[in-house]
């Protein structure tokens, strides 16, 4: 016999909506209830058919592409009237795959009409807003203190340092072995590292690690001190330079470009710069477009994931999706 959502209702004296409700741990459904109504699909034997499922879905989207599933929180303390344009790039890719796939997202903001982190649970609590995206924080090694029980959360990048929670971040140190190598088979054979520490804090200091085992790989000769500054200035980065006389620069600090000029270098005739930030992929630095798109995508497939999975809560094994990001050719690399 095969035991439907009907079966499972009539034994549980409800219709086969709160069944199929409760089976998805929808906040409509009191918690008393699910309990009951998953312990009879459990003792009936009940096991739900993917494929019954989304054709379901699709009729119930009358030909649509989506259905409205829920509504998803995006919290960020980056808000105007100075906001990064890498947030803006980041929601832009979570709403713009959220409407691909049936969610709705409501944004929060840090400080806004005095919203705290305490608050923030509270109010997600009221909403029955399950799934949650952080966006990346403005300080590293940041602890966030919410009531993460019935959440299924994600964070974006590597800020978020406690509690650990699954995470969306760019494909840092393989990326990096590649970038090292391509500007040596450019020609590059002094390649210099400029960044300002609270970059690196806040991306785990990896780019730092990937650089110092190209280093670890090089000739002695071709091995140059990296420059990791609590706040670079142009007398630094210059000092530096005449110092280690790299021939390409690999950074994330765009004004560097000015200050080689400034100094007399010819960009990218003497010194060349390879940018790890490049604001678009049409970019006039050469290196890598950070895809903050396709982050933010990745970031709601994720959430969703966890929610189809009923998976609430802290992970006992939070994991990692990296995203690769977008060549730049640019103008500040000799080709």
């Amino acid at each position: 016999m095969s035991i439907t959502l009907a079966t499972i209702a009539r034994a549980c004296g409800v219709s086969p909506s709160t069944v199929s409700l409760a089976l998805r741990n929808h906040p409509r459904i009191p918690e008393a209830t699910k309990a009951r109504i998953k312990s009879m699909a459990a003792e009936l034997g009940y096991t739900p058919n993917p494929s019954v499922s989304r054709v379901m879905s699709e009729i119930r989207a009358g030909g649509k592409k989506s259905v409205f599933k829920e509504s998803l929180a995006y919290f960020t303390a980056d808000a105007p009237p100075h906001p990064h344009s890498y947030e803006t790039r980041l929601f832009a890719g979570v709403v713009a795959r959220a409407e691909a796939m049936g969610y709705k997202i409501d944004r929060f903001e840090l400080g806004k009409n005095g919203l705290t982190l305490t608050q923030l649970g509270k109010v997600l609590a009221s909403r029955g807003i399950r799934g949650l995206i952080l966006a990346p924080w403005p300080q590293a090694h940041s602890e966030h203190e919410i009531d993460w029980k019935n959440l299924a959360s994600v964070a974006i990048g590597y800020s978020l340092e406690a509690p650990n929670i699954h995470r969306v971040s760019r494909d840092i140190m393989h990326t990096l072995r590649g970038v090292f190598t391509k500007l040596s088979a450019l020609g590059y054979q002094r390649i210099g590292f400029v960044m300002e520490r609270s970059h690196e804090a806040r991306m785990e200091f990896m780019t730092l690690a990937a650089y110092q085992l190209h280093n670890f790989l090089s000739q002695e000769e071709h091995r140059l001190s990296p420059l990791v500054a609590e706040n670079l200035t142009e007398e630094i980065f210059t000092h530096w330079t005449t110092a280690q006389k790299p021939d390409v620069i690999f950074t994330m600090y765009r004004p560097i470009v000015d200050w080689l000029r400034n100094a007399n270098y010819r960009v990218p005739e003497d010194i060349g710069v390879f940018a790890f930030n490049c604001e678009s992929p049409e970019s006039e630095f050469s290196g890598i477009y950070p895809a903050y798109e396709s982050l933010g995508a990745a970031a709601v497939e994720q959430v969703s994931a966890l929610i189809e999975r009923s998976e609430f809560g802290l992970p006992h094994n939070p994991g990692t999706l990296i995203v690769p990001g977008i060549p730049c050719p640019g103008n500040t690399l000799r080709f």
